[in-house]
């Protein structure tokens, strides 16, 4: 499901264009063989009520705003895209850790704030993919060029460094989170909303042109990271039941080709980090990097795209550390 207002409306059009996402759907469809229960799908909804600002999403995804309730939304949808609107460029300064006095205040350390809280939360449920947009762009007769450098800087930090897993604060970047960089895809190179895509020169909604390119861009980013995700790790929880220690498993089959299933078992609600290493010591994959209640569990993962020989796959939860060797084979 897609949750937007009046910007994402326009993307996913017609909006007097000559295609949207439902059309691209059906192109992506049709490219890759997706048929029947295979076929992707996606739903459209105007939501939150009231404003879809950082801030608003901050509180939905900590379940502080009682008039938007995801929690049914979640439950209802595997995948699920949410946007701000072209409101949230208007940055007033670069600000410093005393704006988080007062959330509201339209900063960028405001936004870092709320997107790694919005981020966290996203990471307590994979059983939900989910993409978040970075800000709709401002025409220039709608902005300043000191808000439009700020947008480009957070939407900058948003891609190239927080979902890079370079930022301090969030560390390894969730896997079953997606950040798709609207901003730069519609803004010029002063952080403004470029002409040949706006309504008018004042109106920031993007037009027809703007439709017509990022549709496509919407569809294939989205589903191509979301199908990576389902296809990379299968996480099933098999009982509910606390197990008496914290464990890893070894993985079985192995050696492998190319799937193997690697079970462990979470004694205590902790974050859970599985990561792959190579000979070199080079990390290859974190299919999982949750936080999981206690049960056991267990990770299908496929090696199709790596290549053949020798890894190390680790488990850090709480005070707990494991590793174990595996081989693939081609």
């Amino acid at each position: 499901i897609f949750l937007h207002h009046s910007t994402g409306g326009c993307i996913w059009g017609p909006n007097d264009s000559a295609t949207g996402v439902p059309e691209e759907m059906e192109n992506y469809n049709a490219a890759n063989g997706y048929t029947g229960e295979n076929a992707v799908s996606m739903t459209e909804l105007w939501w939150p009520a009231g404003d879809n600002e950082w801030v608003t999403w901050d509180n939905i995804f900590h379940n502080r705003d009682t008039a938007n309730d995801i929690r049914s939304i979640l439950q209802n949808n595997k995948i699920v895209v949410i946007k701000s609107c072209f409101p949230s460029s208007d940055i007033d300064t670069s600000g410093s850790p005393a704006d988080t006095l007062n959330p509201e205040n339209k900063t960028v350390f405001n936004y870092r704030w709320h997107w790694r809280n919005i981020i966290n939360i996203m990471a307590a449920h994979p059983e939900n993919f989910f993409a978040i947009w970075t800000n709709a762009p401002l025409i220039a007769n709608a902005t300043d060029t000191g808000s439009a450098e700020l947008s480009h800087q957070f939407c900058t930090w948003a891609k190239d460094t927080l979902a890079a897993g370079l930022d301090p604060a969030v560390s390894s970047f969730p896997s079953n989170v997606y950040v798709f960089d609207f901003f730069h895809k519609l803004a010029d190179s002063a952080g403004m909303l470029a002409a040949q895509y706006a309504s008018d020169e004042w109106d920031s909604h993007p037009n027809a042109a703007a439709t017509e390119l990022v549709a496509p861009q919407f569809v294939h980013e989205i589903f191509d990271a979301a199908i990576a995700y389902e296809n990379l790790v299968g996480v099933q929880e098999r009982t509910s039941q606390a197990p008496g220690s914290f464990r890893l498993k070894q993985n079985y089959p192995n050696p492998f080709n190319p799937q193997t299933t690697i079970e462990y078992r979470v004694k205590e609600p902790c974050m859970v980090s599985l990561r792959i290493y190579n000979l070199q010591g080079r990390e290859v994959s974190e299919p999982v990097h949750f936080y999981q209640q206690p049960g056991v569990y267990k990770i299908d993962f496929n090696g199709e795209n790596i290549p053949a020989g020798i890894y190390f796959y680790e488990v850090r939860m709480r005070d707990y550390y494991g590793v174990k060797k595996m081989i693939i084979l081609k």
